[in-house]
């Protein structure tokens, strides 16, 4: 079977209360150029589980699925689905039963921000290196506006910018990595920037910094090597 595989751990650092949460995943790409994500993520101080199963073609999004507890009650659970001109969920939410969606996009959805923090990486793929240093990104559908990626799961749209700052190597404690850095501008929301960075290729989650959440997500485990 033509397929590669890696997995590992992604901690979650409150500045002044640390570890807070924790992210599982894995990783699996198939000869076709598929990718298919597997999240399971665990925050304490809110008591918020998520489980997520999310496919793309490349990077452009296919297929997910995502379901949320709430301090250990269902809140909801949605299959997202997405296509050349057409993005769809079909959920079912607690309080307010079954939900149908239909968003018209202007061609493939461009990524989904279904909120592992490991798939808040993989929007740095349609930075286009060479281009303008800062670059506004469009077409990002998400599962919720929720900074945390509470409610919902429902479909709704981001845009933002990305900067490139530039490749630096950083310690986490999965280890030292040669990544990029890139900045996401958010001010359009009235919200502080994202740091991320990642592994060049693809695109792998090593440490992101939020200061609307005053945490830090750093790699502490990883199994295989990510392409």
């Amino acid at each position: 079977m033509e397929q590669h595989a890696w997995s590992g751990r992604i901690d979650y650092i409150h500045d002044e209360r640390g570890e807070r949460g924790r992210e599982w995943f894995t990783v699996t790409t198939h000869q076709d150029g598929h990718r298919v994500v597997r999240a399971r993520c665990e925050m304490d101080d809110t008591e918020i589980m998520r489980d997520v199963t999310y496919s793309m073609n490349g990077f452009t999004p296919e297929e997910a699925y995502i379901r949320i507890v709430i301090k250990g009650k269902h809140e909801g659970s949605g299959w997202f689905t997405f296509d050349e001109n057409e993005a769809r969920c079909e959920a079912i939410i607690a309080g307010g039963g079954r939900v149908s969606q239909t968003m018209k996009t202007p061609g493939p959805a461009a990524s989904f921000g279904a909120h592992p923090v490991l798939c808040d990486c993989l929007h740095a793929s349609l930075y286009k290196h060479g281009g303008p240093k800062r670059q506004r990104v469009t077409n990002i559908l998400n599962s919720s506006h929720s900074p945390d990626g509470s409610t919902g799961p429902m479909l709704g749209e981001w845009e933002f910018d990305i900067e490139f700052i530039g490749e630096e190597r950083i310690t986490v404690p999965a280890g030292t990595f040669d990544t990029y850095h890139y900045t996401y501008h958010l001010d359009h929301y009235g919200w502080a920037p994202e740091q991320v960075w990642v592994m060049p290729g693809s695109h792998q989650l090593v440490k992101i910094y939020w200061d609307v959440l005053k945490t830090s997500y750093v790699l502490a485990e990883l199994n295989g090597d990510p392409r």
